[in-house]
């Protein structure tokens, strides 16, 4: 008598095949599940750059200024490809040899845009010495690229500069804005 320690290539086939099944019925729900990873890291960072902003003008009694930044050194592109917080002295949204850069976020956010709406469409924000907003309020937006709903975020930033999550208030899985519709992408 000989004794089996092996498995058959039938059992081994059908053990490959169940294998392969449970990988592509979980393989959407990761990738859903890694977006909204991506989402709620950038939202995190967004909120504190905002506060830092806000701390930084009230400590140094200088304005702030947040501003999208491609390379970490200039106030230029888009917030999706990163952003940068500085002590700006003069206020002129560039960064001179007596400011002091305080923080870069560089593009953390690869399946979406992200959008800062606000009051004469300035893409900066500036924070005056007592930590206040100069002269604007509005919102990040971010929007992904699937059109899926359920990941539009948006962070909203009053004058006095506290940021609020916009939140889903019916149920419905999709975020409402400040007056209660549906958050909606461009």
């Amino acid at each position: 008598m000989r004794s089996n320690q092996g498995f058959s290539l039938v059992e081994l086939t059908l053990t490959l095949v169940m294998l392969g099944i449970l990988i592509a019925l979980s393989l959407p729900n990761l990738t859903s599940l890694r977006k909204q990873n991506e989402v709620s890291i950038m939202q995190k960072t967004l909120i504190l750059h905002v506060n830092l902003a806000k701390s930084s003008a009230a400590n140094s009694g200088q304005i702030v200024t947040l501003c999208p930044s491609i390379n970490g050194s200039e106030c230029a592109g888009s917030w999706t490809q990163g952003s940068m917080l500085f002590i700006d002295k003069n206020a002129n949204r560039r960064v001179d040899p007596e400011d002091r850069i305080l923080r870069v976020r560089s593009q953390d956010i690869s399946h979406g845009e992200l959008e800062w709406r606000a009051f004469g469409r300035r893409q900066y924000l500036q924070f005056n010495p007592i930590g206040y907003l100069l002269h604007q309020n509005g919102n990040f937006t971010y929007c992904d690229n699937s059109g899926d709903p359920t990941l539009t975020r948006q962070l909203v930033v009053n004058s006095v500069g506290r940021v609020r999550i916009a939140l889903d208030n019916d149920g419905d899985d999709i975020r409402e804005d400040s007056r209660g519709r549906a958050i909606r992408c461009s």
